[in-house]
């Protein structure tokens, strides 16, 4: 492709195989971006560990079939929030993502005065990520990661909706 001498791109299975842990990654340069390459290799960054790349190499060789066989349920869970928050959580907003296991819940019409990852922490027990730790558009937000039994998952979002019950 024309332009594309220069570039190049990093990917890594840390996401679809659940390797973030053990970092590793790939990285495909065109014919022209070698010596960038090479610097960049010889920079102060986090590189990559032999069990990291033993890692993803398995998973990129044999572990289509067990990401087959999850994709279904974390589109399951993703309809299974839909529904708990439209039950528990009334003022919430979630929509429902095209794909991904982390997902967001605006917490803004809850009211709730104060980072909502914080209070649900708090007042519930349950640990999300803050939304504006991911930027400006993400206050009154909190990021949940889907990628877990239904159970726990039902569980968490029940006590959200109790601890928001003021009475």
């Amino acid at each position: 492709m024309a332009g594309g001498e220069r570039g190049f791109s990093v990917m890594a299975a840390s996401k679809a195989w659940n390797l973030a842990g053990i970092p590793a990654a790939i990285v495909i340069g065109g014919t022209k971006a070698q010596d960038d390459l090479a610097r960049y290799g010889n920079s102060a960054h986090h590189g990559p560990t032999h069990f990291g790349t033993l890692a993803q190499t398995a998973a990129y060789e044999h572990g289509e079939p067990w990401l087959d066989a999850l994709l279904p349920s974390l589109d399951r869970n993703r309809h299974l929030l839909a529904t708990l928050v439209e039950e528990h959580l009334p003022g919430a907003v979630y929509r429902l993502p095209a794909a991904t296991y982390l997902t967001w819940i605006d917490c803004r019409g809850l009211e709730l005065d104060v980072d909502p990852s914080a209070y649900f922490l708090e007042h519930a027990r349950v640990a999300l990520n803050s939304g504006p730790t991911f930027g400006t558009g993400g206050a009154g937000h909190v990021r949940v990661n889907i990628a877990t039994h239904p159970d726990i998952l039902t569980e968490a979002v029940r006590r959200m909706g109790a601890s928001t019950h003021r009475g």
